[in-house]
């Protein structure tokens, strides 16, 4: 059982073919190729560098030759309503609703939360949020289990990045919810743009490079850093093995 993670695609309406579209077609033929075949995606966050149906139908389009379900949660790049039309999950309180799910993924239960926060670049969770996942991960408690956002729950070191991630009174929250949920055993995230691991409730975390560009590593204190699309971009490959979840980060080049 292996599921991919493709995190930070940032599609962009008028760029067929080209940029983000061409470098996500490159990722989907590399993922193509994997054997044993996924049983699923995960998507986490940043489908779309702004919000429109042209560039989510366009996400969709280039995904298909998979041919797997996708699980998608947004960024905070992202529009729920239209992230929810065109990958769901179906049922949705109101308009701009969180977009969070629990799902199967052979003997694997991948949760996803929503962590966006409208007009913040910022994450937030909050108590609706926080009381819907101690519900969900209440559910189950047997299942090895993926917990599965978008903005990382801890600071990484950079600086421009730590300013817009998710805020420290839900990181400290959600870090005692999970004391209690043992069957989380790991935890995956986007939004940073280059693969990082750390711990985070005592379980791994592992933050997915992404599939359009990579941000160039520097530690000093400054307000902003270079991307780049010229170096290995790339995604992740979760796996089960006796009953362990290993998480695997496939570089791909140009």
């Amino acid at each position: 059982m292996t599921l991919v993670q493709l995190s930070d695609l940032h599609l962009r309406a008028g760029d067929e073919g080209q940029g983000p579209a061409a470098r996500l077609r490159h990722v989907v033929e590399v993922v193509a190729a994997l054997q044993p075949r996924p049983v699923a995606v995960l998507l986490s966050g940043d489908l779309v560098d702004q919000p429109a149906d042209v560039a989510y139908q366009q996400v969709r389009e280039l995904l298909s030759p998979l041919d797997l379900p996708v699980h998608a949660i947004p960024g905070n790049h992202d529009g729920r309503d239209l992230l929810r039309a065109y990958f769901g999950p179906d049922s949705a309180p109101g308009a701009n609703a969180p977009v969070h799910f629990a799902v199967s993924c052979g003997p694997l239960r991948l949760v996803g939360c929503d962590t966006t926060y409208a007009g913040t670049d910022g994450g937030a969770m909050g108590a609706e949020e926080l009381g819907w996942l101690e519900k969900t991960l209440g559910e189950d408690r047997d299942a090895p289990t993926l917990l599965a956002m978008h903005h990382p729950p801890v600071l990484t070191g950079i600086r421009m990045m730590d300013r817009i991630a998710l805020a420290a009174d839900d990181r400290a929250a959600l870090e005692t919810l999970l004391r209690g949920h043992p069957q989380v055993q790991a935890i995956t995230c986007g939004h940073v743009h280059t693969t990082m691991t750390t711990s985070f409730a005592g379980r791994p975390l592992l933050i997915c490079p992404s599939t359009n560009s990579l941000i160039c590593l520097d530690l000093r204190p400054l307000e902003r850093v270079p991307f780049s699309v010229d170096q290995s971009l790339g995604f992740a490959v979760h796996t089960l093995v006796d009953g362990r979840l290993v998480c695997h980060v496939q570089a791909v080049g140009q």
